[in-house]
């Protein structure tokens, strides 16, 4: 049984969509932290240790998809759920995909389903 709220990893180049998430997650009890950038989520992980990570696909410097590689290529297996506002067909690897504008609750179930799936974080 968990003692502590689970973690939650966002990285999105947009303002407006981070404290979004932020809020909402928050809200929904979970310890969030979020960064504008890939590089800056993936310097969090081993530190934060989170039960689940939300990444936009296009960002600069790193895309969703190429933090999905990073973690993948250190042995972690923490779910990842991909976000954009852009058409993606068939995302691989990824635990979901939450297309923008968001359904809120879409959001708080793929996040909660990820968080369940992901248990004690291996990161």
């Amino acid at each position: 049984m968990r003692t502590q709220p689970a973690r939650v990893l966002v990285a999105d180049d947009e303002p407006l969509v981070r404290e979004f998430l932020r809020d909402l997650l928050t809200s929904e009890g979970y310890e969030v932290a979020v960064f504008a950038t890939g590089t800056q989520l993936l310097d969090a992980v081993p530190t934060f240790h989170p039960d689940a990570v939300v990444v936009d696909m296009m960002m600069p410097g790193l895309s969703g998809a190429d933090v999905l590689a990073a973690l993948r290529r250190a042995g972690l297996t923490v779910p990842v759920i991909l976000i954009s506002g852009h058409p993606i067909t068939e995302p691989k690897g990824f635990f979901a995909f939450i297309k923008k504008p968001f359904n809120l609750p879409h959001v708080i179930e793929v996040v909660a389903a990820a968080v369940d799936r992901g248990g004690t974080s291996n990161a």
